[in-house]
C-alpha cells in the first residue's frame, strides 16, 4: 500500500480543530477544487454524465408519466414550466416524448429496459462519487456498480415524481388535508423554495447512497448545497441565454433542440460534478477530518465488520496489487491464458515489483534502525537524501 494510505502523520490537537468559514479560507477552497480538475479523470466527466443525461431522459420520463398517470396529472405544467425556463421548442420537443411513449409501459420487459436506461445516470455519478471519495483508488467493479445504481435511479425517478406532484397540485393537496385557504396560498407561494428543497434532498441522497464508500451523511452536506444552488442558477442563467442568444437553428438546424438540450445538461452536470468535488475541497480546509484518507479506511473497514481488511485492500488500488494475482481483473485473466507470452511479460513485472518492494522495505528498516541510535543526527544532509531515495537511479 503506498504512503498516502500509511496512517503515519501525527496530528495535533490544534491541527484538528475545526476552523469557521471566512473570506480566506473560502477561496482556499475554491482554489482547491480548481485543482483538482488538473486530474485528467474529471476533465471530460461533465460530458459522460451530460450523455448519460441524454440517454436516460426519454426512458426516466416514460416511467416519469407512468407515475404521474396513477394520480391523473397532465403534463402540461411541465411543458409550461420549460418554456418558460429553457425555450418554445424544447418545451414542444418534450411535450411529444410524454405523448409519443405514454402508452408504450404495458410491457415489463420494456420497463426493466427503461430503468436499466435511466441507470446509466446513477451509475455515472457512482463513479464519480466513489473516485473523489477514493482519492482516485478505488477499484471499480462494472457488475456490482450497475446492480446499485438500478434501485437508486428508481428512487430518484418516484421522488423526482413525487416533487412535481407537489409543485403542481400543492394548493389542492393543502386544501383537502388542511381544509385551509390559508394553507393552501403558504404552500402555493413557498412552492418554489419547496422544489428547491425537494430537489436538495434529492442530490444529497444520491451523493450519500451511491458511492461504495459509505461516509457520514454531514460530509456530503455541503456539497449538495452548492450542487442545489448551481442547478438552479444555472437554469436560471440557461433561460436568459436561450431567450437573447443568436439563433441555434441557423447553425445546427432541426438538430438545434437537440443540441440546446445537451448544452443544459452539459451545465448541470458540470454543477453536479464541482458538487462532489467541493466536499473534499471544504473538508480540507476546513478541518472536518470526515474524509481524509486515514477516515476513507476506516469507512470501509467498519461496512464490512467481518474481513474489513481484506475488503480494503480488495477495494483500493495500492501499489503492489500487481503482485497479488487474485485481484487480476477478468481481462488479465482471460490475457494470461489467450495471450501468447503475455503470462510472462506479467511474471517478470511481478518480480520487478517485488524486488524493489524488498529493497524498499529494507532501506526504510535500515534507516528507523539509525534513527533509534541516533546515528543519523550529525549524519551530512547529501547522505540523509540519497538514503531516504534509494529507487531514484533506478
Amino acid at each position: 500500500m503506498s504512503d498516502f494510505w500509511r496512517n503515519t502523520v501525527t496530528e495535533t490537537e490544534e491541527d484538528t480543530k475545526k476552523l469557521p468559514l471566512t473570506w480566506n479560507r473560502l477561496r482556499k477552497v475554491c482554489f482547491h477544487l480548481w485543482r483538482q480538475f488538473d486530474d485528467p479523470y474529471y476533465a471530460g466527466f461533465a460530458a459522460q454524465i451530460a450523455y448519460f443525461f441524454f440517454m436516460s431522459s426519454v426512458p426516466m420520463l416514460i416511467v416519469l408519466t407512468q407515475v404521474l398517470g396513477i394520480f391523473d396529472i397532465s403534463m402540461d405544467f411541465i411543458r409550461i414550466w420549460l418554456e418558460t425556463h429553457l425555450s418554445h421548442a424544447m418545451g414542444s420537443f418534450m411535450e411529444s416524448l410524454f405523448t409519443a411513449s405514454s402508452a408504450t409501459l404495458s410491457n415489463v420487459v420494456l420497463m426493466a429496459l427503461a430503468l436499466w436506461a435511466s441507470s446509466s445516470l446513477a451509475f455515472s455519478l457512482s463513479r464519480l462519487t466513489t473516485y473523489t471519495l477514493s482519492y482516485g483508488r478505488y477499484r471499480f467493479n462494472f457488475f456490482v456498480e450497475r446492480a446499485k445504481a438500478i434501485p437508486i435511479a428508481m428512487m430518484s425517478i418516484f421522488a423526482i415524481a413525487s416533487s412535481l406532484i407537489v409543485y403542481a397540485y400543492g394548493e389542492i393537496i393543502a386544501n383537502r388535508v388542511f381544509h385551509s385557504e390559508f394553507a393552501a396560498e403558504l404552500i402555493l407561494s413557498l412552492r418554489t423554495p419547496l422544489l428547491g428543497l425537494l430537489f436538495f434532498l434529492i442530490i444529497l441522497s444520491n451523493y450519500y447512497l451511491l458511492p461504495r464508500i459509505r461516509v457520514p451523511l454531514r460530509a456530503v452536506l455541503p456539497g449538495a448545497v452548492v450542487a442545489t444552488v448551481g442547478i438552479m442558477l444555472v437554469t436560471w442563467i440557461y433561460s436568459l441565454y436561450t431567450e437573447r442568444a443568436t439563433n441555434h437553428n441557423l447553425l445546427y438546424g432541426a438538430f438545434s433542440t437537440i443540441v440546446a438540450m445537451m448544452l443544459w445538461f452539459y451545465m448541470i452536470s458540470w454543477v453536479l460534478c464541482i458538487g462532489m468535488m467541493f466536499n473534499k475541497s471544504w473538508d480540507i480546509h476546513m478541518r472536518r477530518g470526515r474524509l481524509t484518507p486515514a477516515k476513507i479506511k476506516e469507512y470501509l473497514i467498519r461496512q464490512y465488520p467481518v474481513n474489513g481488511e481484506e475488503m480494503f485492500n480488495k477495494l483500493i488500488i495500492g501499489e503492489y496489487d500487481m503482485v497479488d494475482r487474485s485481484l487480476d481483473s477478468i481481462a488479465v485473466r482471460f490475457s494470461r491464458k489467450f495471450d501468447p507470452g503475455y503470462a510472462e511479460k506479467r511474471e517478470r513485472e511481478i518480480c520487478e515489483l517485488k524486488e524493489e518492494r524488498r529493497i524498499r522495505l529494507r532501506i526504510e528498516k535500515e534507516i528507523e534502525d539509525e534513527l533509534e541510535e541516533g546515528t543519523l543526527i550529525d549524519a551530512d544532509p547529501s547522505d540523509q537524501e540519497k538514503v531516504s531515495d534509494p529507487l531514484a537511479d533506478k
